[in-house]
């Protein structure tokens, strides 16, 4: 177990390289690039240098969250290295907030911002807001 104290270790961005390393040695055309991945990956798990991985993992995280946002999902940027623990409590947020989009709409009041729940398929309604009890009307 020495071997592998003060590494980096296996986080999100390294998953995904070893999975597209993967995808790309399928064709013998791709292997090369496949490989250089791989190898990529695996220096991201061995190295010392934490800070530089870290930073890499966050701005990797910053970049998909962009397009989940328009989803209304992104991934938390303060994951430790993987842990099973952490995989599965992203994987509940993704479920949790599918399933909120189904049931509610999320609009912000047009006074002071604050985010508001508002149950879909409700027709139009008042909606108060519970920061600045502003009143406006609102189409579910």
């Amino acid at each position: 177990m020495r071997f592998l104290q003060g590494t980096y270790g296996i986080d999100l961005l390294s998953l995904l390289l070893l999975f597209l390393s993967s995808l790309f040695n399928l064709s013998r055309y791709t292997r090369i690039v496949g490989l250089a991945i791989f190898l990529i990956a695996i220096f991201r798990v061995f190295s010392r240098n934490i800070y530089k991985r870290r930073s890499e993992l966050n701005s990797f995280i910053s970049f998909i969250n962009k397009p989940l946002s328009k989803f209304g999902v992104s991934i938390p940027i303060n994951l430790p290295p993987f842990d099973l623990n952490n995989l599965s409590y992203v994987f509940r947020i993704f479920e949790n907030k599918i399933k909120e989009k189904k049931n509610f709409k999320i609009t912000k009041c047009p006074t002071c911002g604050q985010k508001l729940r508002l149950p879909r398929k409700k027709g139009k309604i008042v909606v108060t807001c519970k920061r600045c009890s502003n009143k406006f009307d609102f189409k579910t």
